[in-house]
């Protein structure tokens, strides 16, 4: 005789129950895992050496590459693209005004 489905769920639910209280609880029962010898860290990796911060937050390293005249033309150009989205918003802000008076004066 098949199982009911009843006691399927009540079977599925404890061993869930007794899967979350094992991740919380503080057994120091910790599995062997067996790894890939292609993702262990090498001892002769640890040889070369680590990269250091920036003094600071880095900004001058950054801003000595790049000309006065690129971050003009840059700044420029933003503020362009800024005014066309402007230009954009207004003109659609003033279409959806008058559907807006025309939907209430005419319906």
């Amino acid at each position: 005789m098949a199982e009911k489905r009843s006691d399927y769920r009540k079977r599925q639910k404890k061993n869930l129950l007794d899967k979350v209280k094992s991740a919380f609880s503080n057994d120091d029962t910790t599995e062997e895992v067996d790894v890939n010898p292609d993702f262990k860290k090498d001892k002769s990796d640890s040889a070369e050496p680590r990269r250091r911060p920036l003094a600071g937050d880095g900004r001058e390293f950054y801003k000595q590459e790049q000309p006065i005249v690129d971050q003009e033309k840059i700044r420029a150009d933003k503020a362009l693209r800024l005014k066309k989205r402007l230009n954009r918003a207004i003109l659609i802000v003033f279409v959806l005004i008058i559907l807006v008076l025309l939907a209430l004066f005419h319906l």
